[in-house]
């Protein structure tokens, strides 16, 4: 029995913590504004990395594949979340998400932003549209809640 216990306390650091929700031990979390640097500039979520849409692809040959990977633009209407999402699946990373809502999503709901924001799409309205690859879209909550508990990456 003493061996065993032994062995689970030497096993348990390569487990990372034994399902433990640290922040530290936690996988990574890589939260991409893919616009132009000067709407970076102006709004961005806290935390997040600025990677404009030409070079996401560049840029995703540089990370872990089993990375959590959530890429947001400006709002509903605006495609290269979707189209960002799409093309890192494609590329084998498999813990991808669009987050649709998108900039303008994330300051309308008065959530954690950088920047001066005072681009006018921020405040228009912001409604969801049908998108077919449901699996790929993340919620704000989701969203929050990721951010929350998991280790953001920062280049």
């Amino acid at each position: 029995m003493i061996k065993i216990s032994y062995l689970l306390l030497l096993l348990i650091p390569l487990l990372g913590g034994w399902g433990c929700n640290k922040k530290s031990g936690a996988k990574q979390l890589v939260v991409i504004n893919v616009l132009d640097k000067k709407f970076f500039d102006d709004c961005h979520i806290s935390d997040s990395i600025n990677i404009p849409f030409e070079q996401l692809g560049e840029f995703a040959d540089t990370l872990d594949q089993t990375a959590h990977i959530v890429v947001y633009c400006s709002n509903y209407m605006c495609t290269a979340s979707m189209e960002g999402a799409r093309m890192l699946k494609q590329k084998g990373f498999y813990n991808v998400w669009a987050y649709e809502a998108g900039m303008a999503g994330w300051y309308q709901e008065k959530l954690p932003c950088t920047g001066p924001a005072h681009e006018k799409y921020l405040t228009r309205e912001n409604k969801p549209i049908e998108r077919t690859e449901k699996d790929l879209i993340i919620s704000t909550q989701d969203l929050q809640q990721k951010m929350a508990s998991m280790k953001i990456y920062s280049n």
